[in-house]
């Protein structure tokens, strides 16, 4: 008896070490597993931060636009050929005044047809069914725009297009506007505008500033670099100055500096949502901020005469800077504005460099008062024989390329007032801005110069600036 119950405690006993011994290999199990989930979310957060400092030390930044805007991608319209045909499976209409012809936007191959008569009408085959009738007809609008004799009609539709990447598809909406040219001894002249833009994003050392996209190409493909133009908001005033030759816009292909780097576009995705830059070991050539109150970018170089000139040299002085293709002696003794309407912007352009110089010569004769320096940079052809401009100490006629761009603008004449601290008080203003739908086109502001000595605004700008 007594040897039974030794025998059954000591089998209980190995019971019990048996479940045990088998629950401590469970336990060993579940410990291993974790560790070696601990060592992948571990290795995992390793690669993630090897990429993250590849990324970081590569320099590469990405932009992402999202939010779609009205522009006109390209200046001029591109042409669409057209025929009495209909396009391949596109259903004819029954009418032989009707011409047909293909417009390629995105990835998307879109039908038109157009009505030869006036006003002409038109019809998109916005489904893509090849059927014209599924869709609502569009009668023209003529503009008032008559070039030899010829009426130009426009239409404006939005459609919805295809973008393919990577044998994925993406959508955008697209503003359309299509021209119609009528009459035409032979059916139709017809071009048309992509009439929108992206705007968005971009994250540059933690900060995220304003960026948009501008491609030009016909079909408005975003990843044709050589075709795109960029705007950065690199001022932070919470808008892109989308103008030709500024500070803010740039050819995709071209350096950026941003911030204390240099960056080149790599990479920009079809539909235009993502552009990838990263950073290069090349200069860039931003152009200087031209805005009033900002520093004046100052430059060197040889005047017409050979002798060495430094801008920094005349600080001190109000200095006014013309940017202008017409010699000083063109304009002395001023210009009337031409009969004809074809040279009438650059008559008047004429007439206010005249009276500038009237007014200067007036002004400095007079040695009590403030002497203003005029820096005439010169963007016309080149200059074989320099003007005879000895007496005029004060006018530095230069013609270097580099301080001709330094300072151009979208106007094809400009003109800096600087103060005597080196900061631009006024300037020729250029604003083109847009929102949905229509372009609207403000008024440029022109430094007034008849009586320009006599205004209170210029006695400020040459005793207190």
């Amino acid at each position: 008896m007594h040897h039974d119950i030794i025998f059954a405690i000591e089998k209980d006993n190995f019971s019990d070490y048996k479940s045990i011994s088998h629950n401590i290999v469970r336990i060993f199990n579940i410990l291993i597993k974790e560790m070696i989930r601990m060592v992948k979310k571990v290795a995992i957060l390793l690669v993630v931060s090897l990429i993250s400092s590849v990324m970081l030390l590569a320099g590469t930044l990405s932009g992402y636009l999202t939010e779609r805007m009205g522009w006109t991608y390209i200046a001029s319209g591109s042409d669409v050929e057209m025929s009495m045909y209909p396009p391949d499976g596109a259903r004819a209409l029954e009418d032989d005044r009707i011409f047909y012809g293909q417009i390629k936007i995105g990835d998307s191959t879109v039908n038109i047809a157009i009505m030869d008569i006036e006003p002409p009408i038109l019809w998109i085959d916005s489904d893509f069914e090849g059927c014209f009738l599924n869709n609502v007809s569009i009668c023209g609008q003529y503009g008032g725009t008559v070039i030899n004799e010829r009426r130009t009609y426009k239409f404006s539709h939005q459609l919805r297009v295809e973008y393919l990447s990577n044998g994925k598809s993406s959508y955008m909406t697209q503003d359309l506007e299509i021209h119609a040219i009528l009459p035409k001894k032979e059916g139709v002249e017809v071009d048309y505008l992509l009439m929108s833009r992206r705007e968005g994003l971009l994250e540059v050392d933690g900060e995220l500033i304003g960026i948009a996209l501008f491609p030009t190409a016909p079909d408005g493909l975003a990843d044709k670099i050589d075709e795109v133009f960029i705007g950065i908001d690199l001022d932070r005033d919470g808008t892109i100055d989308m103008v030709h030759k500024n500070h803010e816009l740039f050819e995709a292909t071209s350096v950026i500096r941003i911030n204390d780097k240099n960056y080149r576009v790599s990479e920009i995705s079809r539909d235009g949502r993502k552009v990838t830059f990263e950073q290069v070991d090349e200069d860039a050539r931003n152009k200087p901020l031209l805005k009033k109150g900002s520093t004046a970018p100052l430059f060197e170089a040889r005047d017409v005469y050979g002798k060495s000139f430094s801008m920094s040299d005349y600080l001190g002085n109000p200095v006014i800077v013309v940017v202008t293709s017409k010699r000083p002696l063109e304009v002395f003794t001023g210009g009337v504005p031409c009969a004809t309407g074809d040279c009438e912007d650059t008559g008047r352009e004429e007439k206010r460099l005249s009276s500038l110089l009237n007014e200067l010569v007036a002004w400095n004769e007079y040695s009590t008062k403030p002497e203003v320096e005029l820096l005439w940079l010169y963007s016309g052809d080149e200059i074989t024989s320099a003007d005879s401009l000895d007496e005029y100490s004060w006018l530095h006629l230069i013609a270097d390329k580099s301080a001709v761009e330094l300072y151009s603008t979208p106007l094809s004449n400009g003109m800096f007032m600087i103060s005597k601290d080196g900061r631009i008080a006024y300037l020729d203003d250029y604003v083109v801005q847009a929102g949905d739908g229509s372009i609207p086109v403000y008024t440029v502001f022109r430094i007034p110069t008849s009586g320009m000595t006599g205004s209170k605004w210029f006695r400020e700008f040459v005793y207190y600036d």
